[in-house]
């Protein structure tokens, strides 16, 4: 029987750090949700889907310089 081992990890950033991963994290649901409405959009209007090779030319679009 193979035996599934488990690590658990703690972070302890610092405030710097901390705010940093809020921001990450803020940005990241962003994209996803962005993404996710333009997918339901376009499902409506012609029955197509936004696929990765799609999504990440949009995302190049959207990075600020």
């Amino acid at each position: 029987m193979k035996k599934t081992l488990r690590y658990n990890y703690r972070l302890n950033p610092t405030p710097e750090q901390e705010a940093k991963l809020i921001e990450f994290g803020a940005t990241a649901r962003g994209i996803w949700n962005l993404l996710l409405s333009e997918n339901m959009r376009r499902y409506e209007y012609d029955k197509t889907f936004l696929f990765y090779k799609e999504m990440a030319s949009l995302l190049k679009e959207l990075k600020p310089f």
